[in-house]
């Protein structure tokens, strides 16, 4: 009994848990879909953005650019427009001459010469880039056709060459120039020097000029070794020295003599001319510039006359102090080719040799005839004259031929 009650029980729970079909769960809730994100805020329309700017040019870019602008504004004849390549406290050294201060004042002296010479032409041949230094070499050529330096027109050509030192601010405009030019050739050749020797009128150089820029290489430095040796010659009147470093067929143009020097027999000559002249000569350097195969010396003469110097006979027993720009080409370790710059007024002044300038005419008054007006005027006691040694013939006293002091730019 107790057997089959089990399996009763047994069979009764089969029956009721597997022995039927099973009630299935309830099926699962859909899977809830994530929320969509939320939609990006509108975008507002961007406003416009402006162009970059262009790179700023560098330093050689601008000074390229002025020193342009101002020449075309000297050939145009715009003094203003010449100017605007200077600061407004800019300072202009024309040795010899003047010291010009201030941009306004730069244009009026532009502006003076460009009166005395309406068809005034300027030039650069070339140009020699270090830094912000640069050098120029130019030619100015023009007619004299009107007032200069208060002597009356001559109708004559006159063509000088000259050369500056540029000293340019961080926007590419000239603080200082050092110019060097001979004004006592543009008086020769308008006729203001009778009887001076002079250089020729020079003929404007054409095409664009030629530029070398300082690239501070080791073989630049040594042309610059090369060439200094010649300055410290002039002091110690060492001729070897002197000529050392000097190709045979050496060509030096010193554009305030007639003519050019070539090889070194002529190079020798000088060196013993100006010893001569000043015993105490001696060439300071103050600034060197080396460019490819060029080498710039801006340099200080010193000195106390005590013989004759080339055109200058008379003796003064002066000291003087003058400064000239020397540009050397240097070539398979020699020096070729050379060029002086500076202003022989410059010497003449400090010698006391320069002439001064004649005093104008006083006209006589409204309704007083001349012949009056000279009998008016209360007649001075002529001085008496000296009366020459026995033996030695009088001389009559020389007259110096007048020099413009006057710079062409």
């Amino acid at each position: 009994m107790r057997r089959m009650t089990w399996g009763a029980t047994l069979f009764c729970l089969l029956a009721a848990c597997g022995g039927q079909d099973a009630v299935a769960p309830p099926p699962a809730p859909p899977p809830v879909a994530p929320a969509p994100p939320p939609a990006p805020p509108a975008e507002t329309a961007a406003a416009p953005q402006p162009p970059p700017e262009p790179p700023k040019p560098s330093l050689s870019e601008l000074i390229k650019q002025n020193l342009s602008a101002s020449l075309a504004g000297f050939n145009a004849h715009d003094a203003k427009k010449h100017a605007e390549l200077y600061t407004p406290d800019a300072t202009l050294i024309a040795y010899g001459v003047a010291e010009i201060k201030g941009r306004e004042a730069i244009a009026d002296h532009a502006s003076q010469f460009l009166t005395a010479f309406p068809d005034a032409k300027l030039a650069v041949s070339r140009v020699i880039e270090k830094g912000d230094t640069v050098i120029t070499e130019w030619t100015l050529t023009g007619t004299n056709s009107g007032e200069f330096m208060g002597t009356k027109a001559t109708n004559k050509a006159a063509g000088v060459v000259g050369a500056s030192v540029f000293s340019f601010t961080p926007d590419g405009l000239v603080q200082k120039e050092q110019e060097y030019f001979d004004s006592g050739t543009l008086a020769a050749q308008l006729g203001l020097a009778k009887g001076a020797p002079s250089r020729p009128v020079a003929a404007l150089p054409q095409g664009e000029p030629e530029f070398h820029v300082a690239k501070d290489t080791p073989d630049e430095q040594k042309n610059v070794d090369l060439v200094k040796p010649m300055y410290a010659a002039i002091e110690k009147k060492s001729e070897a020295d002197f000529v050392g470093s000097a190709a045979d067929n050496i060509t030096w143009s010193d554009y305030a003599a007639p003519k050019d020097m070539v090889g070194k027999e002529e190079a020798k000559k000088f060196l013993k001319m100006f010893n001569k002249a000043f015993p105490d000569g001696k060439m300071s350097i103050d600034n060197t510039w080396a460019a490819d195969d060029i080498v710039v010396l801006q340099v200080t003469g010193t000195g106390t006359q005590t013989g004759p110097f080339g055109p200058i006979k008379k003796v003064t027993k002066k000291a003087i102090s003058f400064h000239a720009l020397d540009i050397t080409q240097v070539k398979d370790g020699k020096i070729v080719k050379g060029a002086s710059y500076s202003n022989g007024a410059e010497m003449l002044d400090q010698l006391g040799l320069m002439p001064k300038p004649k005093a104008a005419k006083a006209d006589a008054p409204k309704g007083e005839k001349k012949d009056d007006a000279k009998a008016a005027k209360p007649k001075e006691a002529a001085p008496a004259k000296a009366d020459a040694p026995k033996g030695e013939k009088k001389e009559a006293p020389k007259k110096d031929a007048p020099v413009p002091k006057e710079s062409p730019k």
